[in-house]
């Protein structure tokens, strides 16, 4: 229960204008976000690498191996927003979720080979199974529904996060002098500041705010549903390890098998919430009009997992690297995204509420950044072309790659949960939030399932046929957009807020 003490914190300013709570979080949140921007940025290359600096994969199980971790935390995340908000509370999950993710780095900068790499990626999928989208819901339980401040808070944490995404210059360039567990060692290194960060303030900044789940079980019911949980996570990585032993069950299946599930499950809860008596008539029309942006964000999503997996290949193998005399590390392209994220962010926030009920329908807006996106494959396509064999490309080339995914998201991750608030039917608000989330799951596992038609010589209809059909999409969202924003009561006012809250 909340207290006068409790009232006290919300009020402070001290962190930027913040209660100092926020401050733990924005801090926490800088070090997740380098900690996991910096081993993403190199696993891959950790992962193809020749013993003993790397585990030997060839280039495709890896893609496929990075391409299935994106999508089991986002899977695992679903359940970690279950337990958060009925068992745990936001301050127990986000302090387990992120213990799980130490002992990930932890395994990882140690030389364990493929074992220690298995455990890791096993700690860093069980952590969002206790947490969730933790952090982000303590944040807002620092303000008052009349707060002004609520926006600025997420605005700070976004930008945070995107200060973070620097990280891959370190870690690219630690590698390079040390080796991949020197990388992952900074990695653990940040993520146990954090949690002595919090451990120390959580008492005198956060009070009981957060402390208990929004909507409890029952005392009874929590023990049996943790006691589940963890005899069936025993059980499935139990099976999992004997089945990859014995050579039944292969790196590709497995992550096929995944990826998969990743596109069932959004699959079935559209139709559950559709075939729902509690969804009214008119609420069906509403959900039937958020599939094709749900399928647009997901093909962005698609793309912006190749960056990380498939392109970061070629990043190394087919990009002049050499900047002013010094030659960059190739992970150091992923922090490129970052900036013009914030750049292009601010200028198409200014642009919407400049232009106020004249700018395009959220669902327009959703077409035209998903075209965005599959002109960034073109692209690559294009690099492949004009830079045959062993042609090294200009790193501008790549400048203007990031510069052109960026103007996409800047199109459509604005909107997307905005016109799923106004979509989703009055008893399932929170539950098609979830689902909308699951976009990313589903990106990821629509690129794990593509990466099997990746071969290193066939680059060109590779991206070709991504690109265009990508474009295609988006095409026939943005021309049938208006037809889409009347169906889900779309409109211009409601566009212009999301402009802005973009």
């Amino acid at each position: 229960m909340l207290n006068e003490n409790d009232a006290v914190l919300k009020k402070q300013t001290a962190f930027l204008g913040q209660p100092k709570g926020v401050g733990t979080l924005s801090f926490m949140q800088l070090c997740n976000s380098f900690a996991s921007y910096g081993m993403s940025a190199v696993l891959i290359y950790y992962l193809y690498a020749n013993a003993p600096e790397g585990l030997g994969f060839s280039k495709q199980i890896a893609a496929q191996l990075l391409s299935l971790y994106s999508g089991a935390i986002a899977l695992t995340a679903i359940v970690g927003s279950y337990v958060c908000d009925r068992i745990l509370g936001c301050r127990k999950s986000l302090f387990v979720a992120r213990t799980f993710n130490l002992i990930g780095f932890i395994c990882l900068s140690l030389p364990l080979g493929v074992a220690g790499y298995a455990i890791a990626m096993a700690c860093l999928a069980i952590g969002p199974m206790f947490g969730g989208r933790c952090l982000d819901a303590l944040l807002g339980k620092f303000y008052d529904k009349t707060d002004g401040r609520r926006d600025s808070a997420y605005t700070i944490t976004y930008v945070i996060s995107n200060i973070g995404a620097a990280a891959p210059v370190l870690s690219g360039a630690i590698a390079a002098a040390l080796g991949y567990h020197a990388s992952f060692i900074a990695c653990a290194i940040l993520s146990l500041l954090s949690l002595i960060v919090y451990a120390l303030t959580y008492k005198p900044f956060f009070g009981n705010i957060g402390i208990e789940p929004d909507d409890p079980l029952p005392d009874d019911k929590k023990r049996s549903f943790i006691m589940k949980m963890v005899v069936v996570l025993i059980i499935v990585i139990a099976a999992l390890a004997v089945l990859f032993i014995s050579g039944a069950l292969s790196i590709p299946a497995f992550a096929n098998g995944v990826s998969t599930a990743s596109i069932i499950i959004p699959i079935a809860y559209f139709i559950y919430v559709y075939t729902s008596h509690k969804t009214e008539k008119h609420e069906k029309k509403k959900v039937l009009c958020l599939i094709p942006p749900f399928f647009c964000n997901a093909i962005t999503l698609l793309i912006w997992t190749q960056t990380i997996s498939i392109l970061a290949i070629f990043y190394e193998e087919k990009v002049n690297r050499v900047i002013f005399g010094t030659e960059i590390s190739a992970a150091s392209f992923q922090t490129v995204p970052a900036i013009f994220a914030i750049i292009i962010g601010s200028i198409l926030t200014m642009l919407w509420t400049k232009l106020g009920k004249k700018q395009p329908y959220g669902t327009t807006k959703m077409g035209i950044g998903t075209m965005l996106w599959g002109a960034g494959a073109l692209i690559i396509a294009f690099l492949y072309v004009a830079f045959p064999g062993d042609i090294k490309i200009n790193a501008l080339w790549i400048l203007l790659f990031y510069a052109v995914l960026m103007l996409g998201e800047g199109f459509t991750c604005p909107v997307g949960y905005s016109i799923t608030a106004v979509a989703a039917p009055k008893a399932f608000l929170t539950q098609m939030m979830t689902v909308w989330g699951m976009s990313m799951s589903t990106g990821a596992a629509l690129n794990t399932l593509i990466v099997n038609f990746y071969k290193e010589g066939n680059e060109i209809p590779f991206f070709l046929a991504i690109g265009g059909t990508v474009c295609a999409i988006g095409l026939i969202v943005a021309l049938f957009g208006k037809k889409l924003a009347q169906g889900m009561s779309l409109n211009q006012l409601e566009d212009k807020e999301d402009g802005v809250q973009g």
